[in-house]
């Protein structure tokens, strides 16, 4: 496994990844350039011919101990707070994490906004994580008082990791498992997913079918979200409303049907 780093990524490399099931890191540690990080074997650059300027293997990156250096703990939403304190003692306000490879530390725009929109409608709720990564928000949903939280990611590298987290943070309502969306077995009252928007145009249907109360997406660029509504089908949905933070946007769906 190499880690490779890359100063930008094209559209289409961008859709060429996401068909390998691979979704790009966004990464700005310390003020940085914005790179573009992707972990994945040996012949990438065969692949994607975006100019990339580090590849390293993983484990003489440090990333196990890496993040410790460039991320700080802080606020999820205004009543949760995320620590990478590993000797910590979880509580209803404190989410653990160790960010491994996973996405999804709480430290990027998106997942805060994510968080923020589903932490006042998944209490006695069953919820779906789409895309978990680290597990952040699955825990999150657990901590907010879901009654039953069902996490999964397309990446086999995250699993161990989001049950990692999961066993952290006592969240034992949480089960979860390496699949799409079309692995979820069962209707819930409330789904969640902060993944990019083309991913979440392609999981959208699937979505619709499971019906639930409530769609929480996140993942969404300001300047696209106007488009991405307008593509896509919520006429039995309405917007209540959406978190923004840098340029990133979320939005909470509400069914017009009662179930």
């Amino acid at each position: 496994m190499y880690e490779y780093r890359f100063k930008q990524l094209s559209e289409e490399s961008v859709t060429t990844l996401e068909d390998m099931g691979i979704y790009p890191i966004e990464e700005d540690f310390k003020g940085q350039d914005i790179c573009f990080v992707v972990y994945y074997g040996e012949g990438l650059e065969d692949i994607i011919k975006d100019e990339w300027y580090q590849k390293v293997e993983v484990d003489e990156t440090g990333w196990d101990t890496k993040w410790k250096e460039f991320i700080k703990p802080g606020n999820l939403t205004d009543t949760l707070k995320y620590v990478f304190d590993l000797d910590a003692e979880p509580d209803n306000e404190t989410i653990i994490i160790n960010p491994a490879m996973a996405f999804g530390t709480g430290t990027h725009p998106t997942t805060r906004c994510a968080a923020r929109l589903i932490e006042d409608v998944v209490s006695g709720k069953t919820v779906a994580d789409a895309g978990c990564g680290s597990g952040i928000l699955a825990i999150a949903a657990s901590k907010k008082g879901a009654k039953a939280v069902y996490a999964f990611d397309i990446d086999p590298e995250a699993l161990g990791n989001t049950l990692e987290n999961i066993e952290r943070n006592r969240a034992s309502n949480v089960q979860a498992w390496t699949g799409g969306i079309e692995s979820l077995g069962v209707k819930t009252d409330v789904v969640v997913a902060n993944i990019i928007t083309s991913v979440l145009n392609m999981i959208h249907p699937s979505v619709l079918e499971i019906k639930p109360e409530y769609i929480v997406y996140s993942g969404i660029l300001s300047e696209e979200y106007e488009e991405f509504m307008k593509e896509l089908d919520i006429k039995d949905y309405e917007i209540v409303r959406t978190e923004t933070e840098a340029e990133w946007c979320g939005v909470q769906l509400r069914c017009r049907i009662q179930r």
